[in-house]
């Protein structure tokens, strides 16, 4: 999976000269948590939703005439901004953004071809993806099967056996049980009897861990 397949292009981006006062009007008309700085076309930096509220915040708390007119009249985005923040490139991998994200605890990342921002990779593409994976906007069944260290019982071997069954595959991947560590085989599909699918799944001799049932 690479970075460039995943992220989101065309982003919402600010100006290094817009007054913080602006920018936070800005940022809940876009409703986002941050948003790259850009000046004409050149990348300068990042800014988050949470810093120019804090700064508002802390103008008011001060009671100081001085401070809340300095907020409203001078204080700018470039003044808040992070100037270097945590980049990706676009042919990074989706395995070395969740690293990049883990290390430096990001949460929202610039994705970068040479000097020019093309994109943003954040928890919430991280989330879509998710859903794509467990066919949230397919509204498909679902079903996990352990996948043991029997070797008879083998990622193919449930394949071989589930196609038998008629159903019609959307999507599938594994994941480690997060504290036997045991791998799971989970699958979205379509079928027109969910109760007779689960019923034959059972009799093959499987470990059926997890079904769940489309909302239609």
């Amino acid at each position: 999976m690479i970075v460039k397949n995943w992220m989101s292009k065309s982003p919402d981006t600010i100006s290094s000269e817009l007054l913080a006062k602006e920018a936070i009007n800005l940022f809940e008309e876009n409703r986002v948590p941050f948003m790259p700085v850009v000046d004409n076309g050149k990348f300068r930096g990042l800014i988050a939703r949470r810093d120019l509220r804090e700064a508002a915040a802390w103008a008011i708390a001060t009671q100081d005439i001085y401070e809340v007119q300095y907020f409203n009249e001078q204080l700018k985005v470039k003044d808040i901004m992070v100037r270097k923040p945590v980049t990706l490139s676009v042919d990074d991998t989706v395995e070395t953004a969740l690293e990049k994200g883990k290390n430096f605890s990001r949460s929202f990342l610039p994705v970068m071809e040479g000097d020019k921002l093309v994109g943003t990779l954040s928890n919430r593409d991280f989330t879509h993806a998710l859903n794509q994976l467990l066919g949230g906007e397919e509204d498909l069944h679902g079903i996990c099967i352990e996948v043991n260290e029997d070797t008879r019982i083998t990622i193919k071997k449930i394949l071989e056996d589930i196609f038998t069954l008629g159903i019609q595959i959307q999507g599938l991947f594994t994941l480690k049980d997060p504290d036997s560590g045991v791998k799971r085989l989970t699958i979205r599909f379509e079928a027109k009897c969910l109760k007779k699918i689960v019923s034959l799944i059972k009799k093959k001799g499987y470990n059926l861990i997890e079904v769940v049932k489309r909302k239609q």
